[in-house]
């Protein structure tokens, strides 16, 4: 099974418009029936169930009449489907039985393999992010904004650089959403989730009977982002020979499907993102060097969430207002201490691994997150960047007043609304300005 974490909408900046973005919850949810058993198996964005017969199958089916890999269902930024893989007995899609073929799948309709019911019971929740849901406090992560607003009127090739969680594909879809080709598909291939085997056929697509396996035709990526964008992630696990073959298309602008005589034309942008360091593996005969200096037109460097801690206490609030909004729970609100902690930790995770933090201290907490809820590794103050607590309190007061100021500007004065824009209650947010001296 090959996957990748969806990376959360977690930056907020004052741009007009509305961003398209990734479902608020994006995976889908399935019920797998076995006789009188049932379990629930949740599929994310880019995730691969295979269903059969093997004993490595990810939903593995105990019936002759199945095959070993006998079907697929696979969730993309496009949707959830089906795809059988040419087993004698086929599959049952939505009460029809089909071969070799792949199916769109929507709630409440039945995959069925032999003995085994799978019952599609939720899907992502498809979703237009606006302005009101991006939040950019820190200086730095302003300029990284900004940046995105001239690339985005410019063809010129980006490389996106930084550590994992960073947010290196929100950035990504900034640039493409900020573009001419903001009407056109957004689409995210992570070279590192998808085996070398299959990286051809999921980049070029390939004809029907073009390999074992291959049943029916199938469109790549290059091609399902005609007239849009494609982003490559983790461009830096691309194989050697396949990075020959993309600075082809790159040149060439076009792409022809494995097994097919003709290529085709697109017209496409590629935005590239790593975490590597490309010129290292340039150096050591790791990465082709003519494709970095191809993908690499402008390099932009995403800055870690330690280096920008005045994003953290609005992130943390818009974590718990989404939380609170998912779950019905009220909104519990953050003390003092546990802010510091949050605040000075080194995030090596970044920002998922604060959305992890924050929502696994709301299940605790009920009204007050104090230092106690929070994971382990949080509870005690960390060495690598705590320094002395009069340090800490002024860092955290410094990122809540400065927060404070962007809202108040956003909602052009209104308190009622920059309380919304902050996740706290009013009452919290008049108790603020009282503190930092902020006057009618």
């Amino acid at each position: 099974m090959t996957s990748r974490a969806g990376e959360e909408l977690t930056t907020q900046l004052d741009l007009g418009g509305t961003l398209g973005g990734r479902a608020e919850d994006a995976r889908a949810y399935l019920v797998i029936h076995r006789g009188e058993e049932a379990a629930v198996q949740v599929v994310e964005v880019g995730e691969e169930l295979v269903v059969g017969r093997a004993s490595d199958a990810d939903v593995v089916v105990d019936d002759g009449r199945a095959s070993r890999r006998n079907t697929t269902i696979m969730l993309r930024d496009d949707g959830l489907f089906a795809r059988d893989l040419g087993g004698r007995n086929g599959t049952k899609i939505g009460g029809e039985v089909v071969r070799g073929e792949e199916r769109r799948l929507q709630r409440g309709q039945q995959v069925v393999v032999g003995p085994v019911r799978i019952v599609v019971s939720s899907l992502p929740r498809a979703r237009s992010v606006t302005s009101d849901d991006l939040v950019v406090v820190d200086p730095k992560m302003k300029e990284v904004v900004a940046v995105t607003r001239r690339l985005a009127e410019v063809p010129t090739t980006v490389l996106l650089h930084g550590e994992t969680g960073v947010g290196k594909e929100v950035m990504a879809e900034l640039i493409h959403h900020q573009s001419s080709r903001r009407t056109g598909p957004f689409v995210r291939l992570n070279c590192a989730a998808v085996p070398a085997s299959l990286i051809e056929s999921e980049l070029f697509g390939h004809e029907r009977g073009a390999f074992t396996g291959a049943v029916a035709q199938k469109r790549g990526y290059l091609e399902a982002a005609n007239g849009g964008t494609l982003l490559l992630d983790e461009i830096g696990d691309l194989p050697l020979d396949m990075q020959v073959k993309l600075l082809r298309v790159l040149e060439t602008r076009r792409v022809q499907r494995i097994g097919a005589r003709e290529d085709v034309a697109i017209d496409i942008r590629i935005l590239c993102a790593t975490h590597r360091d490309l010129e290292r593996m340039v150096a050591a005969g790791e990465f082709r060097q003519d494709l970095f200096y191809r993908i690499a037109g402008f390099v932009l460097e995403v800055p870690p969430l330690r280096e920008r801690p005045l994003d953290i206490p609005p992130l943390v609030a818009r974590f718990l207002d989404r939380f609170a909004a998912q779950t019905g729970m009220a909104e519990p609100e953050v003390s003092d201490a546990a802010m510091r902690r949050l605040a000075t930790h080194g995030w090596p995770g970044n920002v998922r691994e604060l959305r992890n933090a924050v929502e696994h201290a709301a299940v605790l907490a009920g009204t007050r997150i104090e230092v106690e809820h929070l994971p382990r590794g949080l509870r005690e103050p960390n060495a690598s960047v705590a320094t002395s607590g009069g340090t800490m309190r002024d860092a955290v007061d410094e990122a809540e007043r400065r927060a404070i100021e962007e809202a108040l500007a956003a909602a052009e004065g209104h308190r009622g609304r920059a309380a919304e824009l902050l996740g706290v209650s009013k009452r919290t947010l008049q108790y603020k300005l009282a503190k930092y001296g902020f006057h009618e």
